[in-house]
């Protein structure tokens, strides 16, 4: 209070001021005295900031005072990421289960055909077992299409149905299989063959997923059970007929199969998946192809930056696009050369050097697209790197979710696979090792048209940030 006084009598009253050492006061300065009508007052200069002692090495615990403020710092960043983790996992671990949640659902959209060439008994049987199995109100089959008129189909004509991809699965009851069974009781042909009277095709090699957990399974589920019904049916009504044929019953003794299992089917695998292997190639393998373009634009980040304030702007776009393309030659021919050591069938469709250079050459292309310009190096100029692991992590989820397992099998929303470099990257790798359908123009198109939207997108970016400095 008396301090207060003291400095409105300076503003507004005369007042009489001496220097008398202060012996209350450690510091330098020297103290002021004030004098007003005979009352003195000393008024001391403030005291210096305290200045806190450094911190040592090694000897705070966690919680110490002094650490207060970096505590504080690194607590909130603790924070930070951790709803930021949250954040990604709610949105992309969604997105990416998605895929796979509702996979018997979508399985009627797997097209397949039955082709009844018979004309006959059992062609008759078998439409109906099939058309049964599409009025039935179960998620537990695909989509079958029933075609009555096939007489005019070759043989090569029904295998290329499956093979250019018109049909995940194609079953034909064989021209004149109801006939060769009654001729083989009549005759006693002990050569008569039953698994010849229907034959399944189906491709493997397009995706071993769909084919091994629906097109297989679902439709040997029909075929056993229509031809053993009909069968056993076909044998009864032959025995009631033929019962006082002693002619008839000689026949069958001799041809005992025509009498058991009179009908049966045979598998026929047009694209078998021959290589376990190019599952490590086609699914799995391309997240590691994002990774490894990932790790060699973050380390080159800070060589970047030591450059970035020296260098004109042409120059900038030159290392910033045409160095990491370089850099992916060696990438990957390294990850090509891989394959070869697991004898990867690279001379399924093509001669064996054909088909590993051309696989190289999608790396390669693959490589430029998911990670050297369109996605990653972009991210880079506008993400801080802290924050870089959460964009790696949605790229590589949006890319694997719709390469596991047909698109088919998935939401309407999961279409944006067929415009996306893992996806296209799968299917060109299948038509080289597994001689599936070629997609390898639109394949390599994809591609490009991702590394040219990053030909543009990439230096305006950079021009963005270097007109923004």
């Amino acid at each position: 209070m008396i301090r207060k006084e003291w400095d409105s009598i300076i503003y507004h009253h005369g007042l009489v001021m001496e220097n008398t050492p202060s012996e209350s006061c450690d510091c330098t300065a020297p103290a002021i005295t004030l004098e007003y009508n005979g009352t003195q007052a000393e008024a001391k200069p403030p005291s210096p900031p305290s200045v806190p002692p450094p911190l040592s090495n090694y000897s705070h615990s966690f919680f110490a005072p002094e650490l207060a403020t970096k505590r504080k710092v690194f607590i909130e960043g603790l924070i930070t990421t951790t709803i930021l983790t949250i954040i990604v996992i709610w949105v992309n671990l969604s997105l990416y289960w998605g895929a796979f949640a509702h996979q018997r659902d979508f399985s009627k959209f797997l097209d397949a055909r039955f082709i009844d060439q018979d004309g006959n008994d059992l062609g008759t049987a078998m439409r109906a077992a099939f058309q049964a199995n599409i009025d039935a109100r179960t998620n537990s089959k695909i989509g079958w299409v029933i075609n009555n008129q096939a007489q005019s189909f070759s043989d090569d004509q029904v295998r290329n149905l499956v093979i250019e991809e018109r049909a995940w699965g194609l079953v034909i009851g064989k021209y004149g299989a109801t006939d060769a069974l009654i001729k083989a009781r009549e005759n006693g042909d002990s050569s008569y063959n039953a698994s010849a009277a229907v034959t399944f095709y189906y491709n493997q090699g397009r995706n071993e997923n769909g084919a091994n957990n629906y097109v297989v399974p679902y439709t040997e589920a029909i075929l056993n059970t229509a031809l053993a019904n009909f069968s056993a049916y076909y044998t009864a009504e032959y025995f009631a007929r033929q019962a006082g044929n002693v002619t008839a019953m000689r026949g069958v003794a001799r041809a005992p199969q025509t009498i058991c299992d009179v009908f049966s089917y045979s598998s026929l695998n047009l694209r078998p998946y021959t290589a376990p292997v190019a599952q490590s190639i086609t699914i799995v393998g391309y997240i590691y192809v994002v990774i490894f373009a990932f790790i060699l634009t973050m380390t080159s980040l800070q060589e970047r930056l030591a450059l970035k304030p020296f260098a004109s702007f042409r120059q900038a776009v030159f290392y910033r696009i045409l160095l990491p393309v370089l850099m992916y030659i060696p990438l990957s021919l390294s990850y090509a050369m891989l394959s070869l050591n697991t004898k990867v069938p690279f001379d399924s469709k093509y001669s064996y050097a054909g088909g590993f250079f051309l696989f190289l050459f999608y790396i390669f292309l693959g490589m430029c697209a998911l990670a050297c310009d369109a996605t990653v190096q972009c991210a880079a100029t506008v993400v801080p790197p802290r924050f870089m692991t959460f964009f790696i992590f949605p790229l590589i989820l949006s890319n694997v979710a719709v390469a596991a397992i047909p698109i088919q099998l998935q939401p309407w929303f999961y279409r944006y696979g067929y415009g996306l470099p893992v996806y296209n990257l799968g299917q060109a790798t299948r038509t080289i090792i597994f001689n599936t359908k070629s997609h390898l123009g639109l394949n390599a198109a994809v591609l490009l048209a991702w590394i040219a939207l990053s030909l543009v997108v990439l230096p305006s970016l950079m021009w963005w940030e270097h007109r923004r400095h």
